[in-house]
């Protein structure tokens, strides 16, 4: 009788057990699921944060800018032309990188001589109507209009280009900016004074 009392008292413990077990199984896979959906919750508020950064009032964000690094410019026009341009691009854009400069003066096909030409990035996305906008604050900053290509910034699909006269305690500059859209980048190219494209009226 003894023996059938225990056999009894046993098969009700496992069977206790087994049950514990179900419904701990069942317990664990609760926070799981609430451990995914807040992991979820947190990838969306990082993407909405993302998608806020990224939608600046004054335009998308510039992954290349991020990416890049600063040459700084190495020969003195490149850094004398550099310490008045990019201030404005910060001003306009947000934030500028040098990303390249030519190493040596090219002669070009008629005879124009480029001294310098060197390459931003800007912080944000680059659009053709940005023309205007850096025409206009370069010319705040005493930069003069050149008659190479126009008084007036030239606006297309692929981006703007202009021609200014700068003249800094270093030396006077004929300089033609290019906003390539495509590549989003800012070009400056510096030619040799003296030129016929400077002369035109």
């Amino acid at each position: 009788m003894v023996g059938k009392r225990i056999s009894l008292t046993l098969c009700i413990l496992v069977c206790a057990a087994v049950s514990l077990s179900a419904c701990g199984k069942k317990e664990g896979d609760e926070p799981t699921k609430y451990r995914s959906q807040a992991g979820l919750e947190k990838l969306t508020q990082q993407a909405q944060q993302t998608a806020g950064k990224a939608a600046k009032p004054g335009g998308l964000v510039n992954p290349a800018f991020y990416a890049a690094g600063d040459s700084g410019g190495k020969a003195p026009e490149v850094k004398d032309l550099d310490s008045a341009i990019r201030p404005v691009l910060k001003r306009i854009f947000g934030g500028a990188r040098m990303v390249s400069e030519s190493r040596a003066p090219e002669t070009q096909r008629d005879g124009e001589v480029e001294e310098n030409r060197f390459v931003y990035v800007v912080s944000r996305i680059l659009t053709p109507k940005d023309g205007e906008a850096l025409h206009a604050a370069l010319c705040a900053e005493h930069f003069g209009t050149s008659p190479r290509l126009g008084s007036k910034p030239t606006i297309w699909s692929g981006g703007a280009a202009m021609s200014l006269f700068k003249t800094s305690s270093r030396r006077s500059y004929s300089l033609v900016v290019n906003i390539d859209t495509r590549k989003q980048q800012i070009v400056i190219e510096s030619y040799r004074l003296g030129s016929k494209y400077d002369r035109l009226m």
